[in-house]
């Protein structure tokens, strides 16, 4: 039992200092933690390394940052000290490194006068740092000190507080965003999240939100279909044939999102309910049998004739089948062979016919430049 070994305390800021053995820092390619002795703790240069590394991209200190900088440091989340061995005032941290690093630097920022933000004056920041000099901590009192940072922080990442669902996430964002009017960039700093995340999070709940709202489909929407929506959104492909318009933030093709929500849905005449996608993978599945332009597999898929993999299979194997560069060797060969006789004759017609070979090749070059654009985003 480890409450029974945590007591309440207020402390300066300045008493606390960041774990150089944080258990975060560890991999098998490092060097173990515990490294640093407790009477080095203290010393700058491992507080400056500690704070290098919290500062790495893959730790969002910089949304957690701002999520401060908004709400102000809540004590939602205590951070958890022990006592240095040899100092009688100083605290190393063992759970809650990332939200001192955070606190650390945004003070920092505020002492350099960069930390302003929309919506944000000085005097706001001021009494930021006022009311942070001193921070209410637990402070670990218990004799096994060598392994508490690794024990703490697995009773919490392994077995304790659970994530939202996405679901969750997005709506208490998007109604955060509607009912205070706020921009991507304020509610994402205020939930520690980027501006794109947001916007991500934002559209994808309006996406689910109007399927709420459908007279047919209402009673049939559930959560589980976020990432149905979050696929389907970032998918520009799919995106277009659902009619997504992102100043009303809901899709305009009536017909093609009809289908789409009797697709992710159980159907209960048909398959014994299968849902025919029910993975975001299907998605882009879905993308390339529209890119295909193939109106059959679309409608094999809604008559129940055949499941999407099987569809997106069937592409594929037709792809592979098709020799496209023998079939543009023939066709150059064949224009090649056109005479100046046949062009005197009727030019005027086969210019009809030239414009209409150019459309079809200016289509399968921005398909070609498409797909060669997704790869290299890849």
């Amino acid at each position: 039992m480890y409450n029974n070994q945590l007591k309440r305390l207020k402390l300066n800021i300045d008493q606390i200092y960041l774990d150089p053995n944080n258990p975060r820092f560890w991999s098998e390619q490092t060097r173990g933690t515990g490294d640093v002795p407790d009477k080095k703790i203290p010393d700058e240069i491992h507080q400056v390394r500690s704070l290098s590394n919290l500062s790495a991209i893959k730790f969002s200190l910089e949304e957690l940052r701002n999520s401060i900088l908004r709400n102000g440091f809540l004590p939602l989340d205590s951070i958890v000290v022990r006592p240095i061995d040899g100092f009688t005032d100083k605290f190393v941290v063992i759970e809650g490194n990332r939200r001192l690093a955070a606190l650390k630097t945004l003070r920092e920022k505020i002492d350099q006068g960069i930390a302003s933000d929309e919506g944000i004056d000085s005097e706001y920041l001021d009494k930021l740092k006022e009311s942070t000099n001193e921070i209410e901590v637990f402070v670990y009192e218990g004799s096994g000190t060598k392994d508490i940072a690794w024990i703490l922080q697995g009773i919490r990442h392994i077995g304790g507080i659970k994530e939202w669902e996405p679901a969750q996430q997005a709506k208490l964002v998007a109604e955060q965003i509607d009912s205070n009017k706020l921009s991507l960039t304020e509610a994402g700093q205020k939930f520690g999240l980027s501006a794109q995340k947001v916007g991500k999070r934002y559209r994808s709940y309006k996406a689910l939100e109007q399927m709420r709202k459908d007279p047919e489909f209402s009673g049939k929407a559930e959560n589980e279909y976020y990432s149905l929506f979050e696929e389907a959104i970032g998918n520009v492909t799919v995106k277009k044939w659902l009619g997504w318009d992102d100043g009303e933030k809901k899709f305009q093709n009536t017909d093609n999102l009809k289908k789409f929500y009797g697709w992710i849905c159980p159907d209960e005449e048909h398959s014994k309910g299968r849902r025919r996608i029910h993975n975001p993978k299907h998605i882009g599945y879905l993308a390339k049998i529209i890119d295909a332009n193939d109106s059959s597999l679309l409608e094999s898929i809604e008559s129940h004739d055949i499941e999407i993999e099987a569809a997106h299979q069937k592409l594929k194997d037709a792809d592979v089948d098709y020799d496209w560069e023998d079939a543009f060797k023939r066709v150059s060969s064949l224009l090649g062979q056109i005479p100046n006789s046949a062009i005197d004759s009727n030019s005027e017609e086969m210019i009809r016919f030239l414009d209409i070979l150019t459309v079809q090749v200016d289509n399968l070059k921005k398909k070609a430049l498409a797909v060669k654009s997704d790869g290299n985003q890849v």
